[in-house]
């Protein structure tokens, strides 16, 4: 129900991103790895050296569209570039509020 709301708000804009291997794919260089996930909270890429909050950098997969079959984007030890992905960084205008006090 919610992918048909946001459909109709948004067409041709909702994506469906598959939630596996989201907190282990490394937002900066897309390499994957079960031992990157140093505790819940923790993410330091076992490739890169990429660190950051393990949350913040899932999010980042999924907003990238980036989830799914475990395929890195570069291969292994070549030292290649991420691929840049198709999606749009145009967001849609956001509402700006209208200075009514609240009491």
């Amino acid at each position: 129900m919610l992918r048909r709301r946001t459909g109709h708000k948004a067409p041709g804009r909702v994506e469906d991103v598959p939630a596996p291997y989201t907190s282990l794919r490394c937002n900066a260089c897309g390499w994957i790895d079960k031992n990157s996930r140093k505790s819940q909270a923790e993410f330091v890429c076992s490739s890169c050296g990429f660190t950051c909050n393990a949350d913040t950098n899932a999010a980042s997969n999924v907003a990238a569209g980036q989830g799914g079959i475990p395929r890195p984007r570069r291969t292994a030890g070549a030292g290649g570039v991420a691929t840049a992905t198709s999606r749009s960084t145009t967001r849609e205008p956001q509402p700006k509020p209208v200075g009514i006090p609240l009491f």
